[in-house]
């Protein structure tokens, strides 16, 4: 007879009562990044590594994807590719922020713990929230001119 741990459900939130393994990836991303109780995080962090449709550990926040488009939408139109060709916009500015993970510079200032990961990269600071369980899973809060404090 094997005894099952039972999924964890969230208690707070749109998904107060689902289990955990019943969660959209994007949210599970989140949930992540945040100080939820161990078991969701462990749940949360299960779920993502079977799913096929896990790519980057990495979400950008709807605010940095309009703050990228303000800012920077030109990028993502002369990237050389014609729109049939390129990446749509969400995963453009998420394989550009990875970019800026692994080679930008870490600018970050550092007031106290919750401050987040600043990286700047390509003439973007990239502000990148970060939980320190889990490392490899970021969120891209948001971004801004580096030529602007």
């Amino acid at each position: 007879m094997s005894l099952k741990k039972p999924i964890p459900k969230m208690m707070v939130g749109r998904y107060a009562g689902v289990e955990v393994d019943k969660l959209p990836n994007s949210y599970l991303r989140w949930i992540i990044t945040q100080n939820f109780p161990k078991s969701i995080l462990e749940a949360a962090q299960k779920k993502l590594k079977e799913s096929d449709y896990n790519d980057l550990y990495l979400n950008v926040s709807r605010h940095a994807i309009d703050m990228y488009s303000k800012r920077f939408l030109y990028k993502w139109l002369d990237n050389g590719k014609t729109m049939e060709d390129s990446d749509g916009l969400a995963t453009f500015i998420t394989k550009a922020a990875q970019e800026a993970w692994d080679k930008g510079t870490d600018v970050s200032k550092h007031r106290h713990q919750d401050d987040g990961i600043v990286k700047e990269w390509a003439g973007i600071k990239w502000i990148f929230g970060v939980n320190p369980n889990y490392p490899d899973y970021r969120d891209v809060i948001t971004v801004m001119d580096s030529t602007n404090e």
